[in-house]
């Protein structure tokens, strides 16, 4: 209606109401963009908060899970330092324990970490990090990334030669299977099958002793755990900033955002 008056008014040559009718429009185009530009920005500001709300508690349920992780691999490090005295001829031979037997078989063992965060990979790969509006948060999710990447590709480079020594030196180090009824020589992680069987471990400590390349071999699959064991440190340390700084942005902005989404 107003755009056939405006007609009407220039073909009258009325350039006062031409110019009202003109200037109706043109605040009318503004404020609809306006009103547009806030809608938009109010739902933008709607699912940064569900991202954060899923970000908190994928980090929470990652740090826990990489404790857990880290408690179930930390020991087979120390295990392995109890045995290096006996096993590099710093101290008397003896046998070694069941449990310092299964850490040096299984010390080319480097499983993959759990390590992903779900909704920072949707972020990256769909190009809408900055959504994200806290500096403080942007920034611990990239350091995350970083570290996520070095990890992976340190643990690729890591397992791409491992030894493992109860194949290699099996005169040294061997596995074999027996009953469960027979205790004997069986370490608390060996595994049980459904028949009853369990896996023992044998080391033979005087041809470890005197095995050069079973030690090297060795030292060089104790390196690499070390280094698979400090990445645990180094997620757990940027995952806690993290949730930190998750915590810090939902508790500061919470009721404003609520407040932001209510209809």
């Amino acid at each position: 209606m107003i755009l056939q008056r405006l007609a009407t008014s220039i073909r009258k040559q009325d350039w006062f109401t031409v110019l009202i009718e003109t200037l109706i429009v043109v605040l009318g185009v503004f404020l609809g963009i306006q009103l547009g530009n806030l809608n938009q920005a109010r739902v933008e500001r709607n699912s940064e908060q569900v991202l954060l709300l899923r970000l908190q508690e994928e980090t929470r349920s990652l740090l826990d899970t990489q404790k857990e992780e880290l408690a179930v691999h930390g020991p087979r490090i120390e295990l392995a330092t109890d045995a290096n005295a006996v096993m590099f001829s710093l101290t008397p031979s003896r046998p070694l324990t069941n449990d310092e037997c299964w850490a040096v078989l299984v010390s080319h063992w480097i499983p993959s970490p759990t390590e992903a965060l779900s909704s920072l990979d949707e972020l990256i790969s769909s190009g809408r990090f900055d959504l994200i509006s806290n500096p403080s948060v942007k920034s611990a999710l990239r350091d995350y990334a970083v570290v996520q990447e070095r990890s992976r590709a340190a643990r690729a480079e890591a397992v791409n030669e491992l030894f493992r020594l109860h194949v290699r030196y099996p005169d040294a180090i061997w596995l074999e299977v027996g009953g469960a009824e027979d205790a004997g020589y069986v370490s608390p992680s060996a595994g049980r099958d459904d028949k009853g069987l369990v896996w023992r471990y044998n080391c033979d400590i005087d041809q470890i002793r005197g095995n050069k390349g079973l030690l090297s071999e060795y030292s060089d699959n104790i390196a690499r755990l070390e280094s698979f064991l400090d990445r645990y440190e180094h997620r757990i340390a940027v995952l806690t900033v993290l949730d930190a700084e998750l915590t810090k942005e939902l508790g500061t902005s919470g009721s404003r955002r609520e407040s932001d989404a209510a209809p």
